[in-house]
This record gives structure tokens, C-alpha cells and sequence, in this order.
């Protein structure tokens, strides 16, 4: 539906409506759903699970507690590193006509650029439309602090990929909602080269066992998903929005992401300013979650006679209009 049809920079989504990564596996992921056309046809891009430059065992169990309005998860970036993704996952996702997007973890900024090179210069190149970069890792050498909590390191990061990889790839940045003022990071992002941002990641959270008095989670701590966190989700989006030129005038679009689980959702973050939306969680509990989003935006934008396109970011124009009353 041409309707519903959304551009990020060079590339073309029938539908705003994409995976978010960590819940879409590799090509496995999408492979299953050969027996999901519906979904497929709803889908304007899909985004995989992290990739790293060597394999990761992830952390250990337990990996993922359910809480009253969402997920805490510590997979740990559980993957067979770059080299056997090419082999192994690249081939798989090339009979889908479908834009790839591959999204990168590193522990150093050197790993983010090797794994950034593997991948565009690998000769099944062509299947890739894009890089999201996950500035939310630990930063080894700096004893485990958060890349994305440091503007500096998050432009250091995209501009290391940015020149390892084809121009032709679109160039993802996705942030980490666990900072002070998210416009810094994302500022930092587009100085260092982006051409988009995807907001947020996970929120740090924690879960105690009150029987034993020990962490729900092997790794103690883990990255809160679901509807708990749209409300801070869609507030990130309208701040980068409202207060970054680039964003503003979509020349820097933004994906939306976190807490997604029905239609209304979906127009939430667009209406703040995102151009497209992830959805990652509630695709655990619900496999038609792509339909139904779909069916509900369509309808709506149907019922009032406009574009997708004409609702990124329209609850500024209703702010700007209710302050000059």
C-alpha cells in the first residue's frame, strides 16, 4: 500500500514496520517466516540480531525474567561471530525481497570497524541494505563502561564504520536510553557520520528473587523490554526531533523503538518523529503482531485521507500551535 510506503535516506520501506534487533535471530528467523507471508508482506525491513567479530557463548542462565509489563534480558550477544554469519546466515536471506539490515556490537572501536569491513566487503555483500551499530556494548578498555553513555566514543564509533564501509550501505545508529540528555549521543551520531538513529535499546533493570535473595538473572543485571518503556521511548524520539535541525527536517530520520504492541503505539513514535518503528517483544508473545499493526495504521490513515509520511512528527506541529494561542 503506497500509502504506507516510508524512505530512509536511500532506502525504500513499503511499510514502517521493521524487526528490532536482539529478538529477530539471524537468517533462521526469517527463514520461518517463508511460512508467514502475511508478516512478510507487512514488513518494511528486517533487522538481525547482533553480530560480533568472534563468537560469543552469551551470559549465563538465567537469561530472561518476565515482569509485570515487560522482559529483563541478559543474552549476553549470543552469536557465531562474523565470519560464519557470512557463511552460514548471509545465503539464507537471499531470496527475500526485503531490505537486510545487519546490526554490529564490538568490544573495542577497532572491532566495530573490522566487523563493519568483513561485512561490506564480503562478496554476498549485495544482500546487505545496511549496518545498525549497537553503541550500547561495554567498552573493554574502559573497564566495561557503556560506549553509548559517551558522546565522543559514539561519534569515534560511527566514523570508524562509516569509512570501512560501501557508501552504498545505509548507516544505523542505535541508542542507548540509559544517559542524561539522549540528544547528546544522537548529536554526537550525526557528526560522526550517520544516516539515521534507532531509539532506544533496553533500559537497565534488575530482578530479585525474594525466596532465595539472589538475582532472577545469571548476570545480575539485564536490559528491560516492552510496554514498560514506550512512554520513555517515545519521549527520546520527540526530544531528537524537537531539538536536532537534521532530525527536524528529516534529513537524519529517526526509528522508533521500544514498547511497541498495538497499532496506536506504532503512531506514537511516528507522530514524536520517528519515520519507521521497531517491534521486538511483543513478536514473542504474539506472531501476528506485524498484521496487526499493519491492518490498524492502515486503517487509520485510510479513514483520515493521508500518508504515513504526513504523520512523522505532527505532534509538534500541535504543540508549536497550543504555545501561540
Amino acid at each position: 500500500m503506497e500509502s504506507l510506503q516510508v524512505t530512509i535516506r536511500q532506502l525504500r520501506l513499503k511499510s514502517p514496520l521493521m524487526t528490532a534487533s536482539g529478538t529477530s535471530g539471524h537468517s533462521n528467523e526469517i527463514e520461518r517466516l517463508q511460512n508467514y507471508p502475511e508478516t512478510l508482506a507487512c514488513l518494511g525491513a528486517f533487522v538481525t540480531k547482533g553480530v560480533t567479530l568472534r563468537p560469543r557463548m552469551g551470559n549465563p542462565e538465567f537469561r530472561i525474567v518476565e515482569t509485570r509489563a515487560g522482559l529483563l534480558n541478559s543474552i549476553g550477544l549470543q552469536n557465531e561471530g562474523v565470519r560464519l554469519f557470512v557463511e552460514k546466515g548471509l545465503p539464507g536471506l537471499l531470496n527475500f525481497h526485503l531490505p537486510i539490515i545487519v546490526n554490529i556490537s564490538g568490544a573495542t572501536i577497532d572491532e566495530f570497524g573490522e566487523v563493519a569491513a568483513y561485512l561490506s566487503d564480503s562478496d554476498l555483500n549485495h544482500v546487505i541494505s545496511g549496518i545498525e551499530i549497537n553503541v550500547s556494548c561495554p567498552n573493554m578498555e574502559k573497564g566495561g563502561v557503556v560506549f553509548g553513555t559517551d558522546p565522543k566514543m559514539v561519534r569515534r564509533i560511527v566514523k570508524t564504520v562509516k569509512d570501512k564501509i560501501d557508501s552504498r550501505l545505509l548507516l544505523i545508529t542505535k541508542l542507548t536510553p540509559n544517559v542524561t540528555d539522549i540528544t547528546l549521543p544522537a548529536r554526537a551520531a550525526i557528526d560522526g557520520g550517520t544516516d539515521a538513529l534507532s531509539m532506544i535499546n533496553t533500559l537497565r533493570g534488575m530482578a530479585i528473587n525474594v525466596d532465595t535473595c539472589e538475582p532472577c538473572l545469571g548476570n545480575i543485571t539485564g536490559g528491560l523490554s516492552g510496554p514498560a518503556i514506550k512512554p520513555v521511548g517515545v519521549f527520546m524520539v520527540y526530544e531528537c526531533f524537537r531539538k536536532i535541525p537534521e532530525c527536524n527536517k528529516r534529513e537524519i530520520p529517526i526509528i522508533g523503538i521500544g514498547g511497541v504492541s498495538n497499532w496506536a503505539d506504532g503512531l506514537e513514535y511516528i507522530m514524536a518523529g520517528a519515520t519507521a518503528v521497531g517491534i521486538g517483544t511483543s513478536w514473542f508473545v504474539n506472531p501476528d503482531i506485524f498484521q496487526t499493526i499493519y491492518s490498524g495504521v492502515e486503517t487509520y490513515v485510510k479513514k483520515r485521507g493521508v500518508n504515513i509520511s504526513d504523520l512523522i512528527g505532527k505532534v509538534h506541529e500541535k504543540v508549536k500551535s497550543s504555545i501561540h494561542r
